[in-house]
């Protein structure tokens, strides 16, 4: 009997123990990227409006930059800092908030960049957000009307409207484009 008791008690300590493991790992820390590559990434359907809003934002700031109109980015940023704001106010679900959260974080430093190379280093975070959503959401690629496409040069995703040919927005040269791009489909 005093041995069963002890078994159960070190069983559940043993339980006790790996639950807490289980939860050290699973708050953010500094540094720590919020987005799983295993978690998908969901959002209330109130956030959904602000969601579309901003990606149609991102869209206009990525043909500001392959068309290399950069001084129409900033208002754009803003644009998008008010729109994420928004959705992160609106979103419950924590894996939405971060999504939001890291829009707005992109918008905010793309609102404050001066170069061109800071300019497309914010865009390319903003891309990163929106690859995770999509990537747990493949089909909203096609219901967005986007299509998700990687630069190997650049090493960066982008989207871009489903029925034109890739344009990378990472060149600094308008006149060549990226010679190795490939479009991102998971199935």
């Amino acid at each position: 009997m005093l041995k069963n008791k002890f078994i159960g008690k070190l069983v559940l300590l043993f339980l006790l123990l790996s639950n807490c493991f289980k939860l050290h790992n699973s708050f953010a820390h500094e540094g720590h990227d919020h987005f799983q590559d295993t978690d998908p990434v969901t959002i209330e359907r109130s956030t959904y409006t602000h969601f579309k809003s901003t990606l149609s934002i991102y869209q206009e700031t990525y043909f500001c930059l392959i068309k290399g109109k950069l001084h129409i980015v900033p208002v754009l940023a803003q644009s998008l800092l008010d729109t994420a704001g928004k959705g992160i106010q609106t979103e419950s679900k924590e894996s939405g908030r971060h999504l939001m959260q890291h829009i707005h974080q992109g918008a905010q430093r793309l609102r404050q960049a001066e170069k061109l190379q800071e300019t497309q280093e914010a865009f390319a975070s903003i891309s990163e957000a929106f690859v995770h959503f999509f990537k747990s959401w493949p089909n909203q690629l096609k219901r967005n009307e986007v299509k998700l496409y990687q630069c190997k040069e650049h090493v960066h995703y982008w989207l871009q409207p489903q029925d034109l040919l890739p344009v990378c927005p990472y060149s600094s040269d308008k006149l060549s484009n990226c010679s190795v791009v490939s479009e991102v489909v998971d199935k």
